[in-house]
């Protein structure tokens, strides 16, 4: 779409390695990225954290333990993390129903909470204020269009599964929350999912599957 005048943009730069990130704010009243993280995570050399305060904190990115606990899935500066990755080594296989306040955005923004948590900063307030869903649930038609255009320009990436191999890019889209979920037993996270046909704000997938990441100013 057209760069509308009436949207507020600028550039980020990542500090930790000088990558421009295009950030706007919107229709929620929020600044957000509109596009991707591709933050690289190398096994064994220490990262920089940050907390939802804002702080920084260095952790060191391994790769699958005993638990299935995994910083990264295989391909590093794809785009693609694991819900452990993505909030920094914070979140543990242990965790249940809970807010994780640990991320691997950039100093000052963070992972996106559930709706069920926060309904100011995630993903269901978000296609709620253009109209994609309701309390977080389900799309009205013809929303593809839409979030991948201007302003919010998602992509369907695809995802990336344990061992580097990536699947349905192109067809849908994965985008961790900072929310685990451990519903019917599952060692879940909530995501904003979508492809052609649903859109679901509030989906989950597996914590070890590689998906993208958007960030949110604190």
């Amino acid at each position: 779409g057209e760069n509308q005048p009436n949207v507020a943009q600028a550039t980020l730069y990542d500090i930790r390695d000088s990558k421009p990130y295009t950030v706007r704010k919107l229709a929620d009243g929020n600044c957000w990225m509109t596009s991707n993280l591709a933050l690289a995570l190398s096994a064994g050399t220490p990262s920089i954290g940050s907390y939802n305060d804002g702080t920084t904190f260095t952790w060191t990115p391994t790769n699958c333990g005993a638990d299935g606990e995994c910083a990264m899935n295989g391909n590093t500066g794809s785009g693609y993390y694991t819900w452990y990755a993505a909030t920094a080594g914070v979140g543990k296989s242990s965790d249940t129903t809970t807010d994780i306040n640990g991320s691997i955005c950039p100093s000052g923004w963070k992972i996106p909470q559930n709706y069920s948590i926060n309904q100011t900063k995630s993903y269901g307030s978000l296609t709620n204020s253009y109209n994609f869903s309701v309390d977080g649930e389900g799309s009205s038609t013809n929303y593809t269009s839409y979030i991948e255009n201007f302003p919010l320009n998602f992509a369907r990436a695809g995802m990336l599964l344990h061992g580097g191999t990536s699947y349905f890019v192109g067809s849908t889209a994965g985008y961790w929350s900072s929310t685990s979920n451990n519903e019917s037993g599952y060692l879940n996270a909530f995501l904003l999912g979508y492809a052609a046909s649903y859109m679901q704000p509030q989906s989950g997938n597996f914590r070890y599957t590689g998906f993208s990441l958007r960030c949110v100013a604190i």
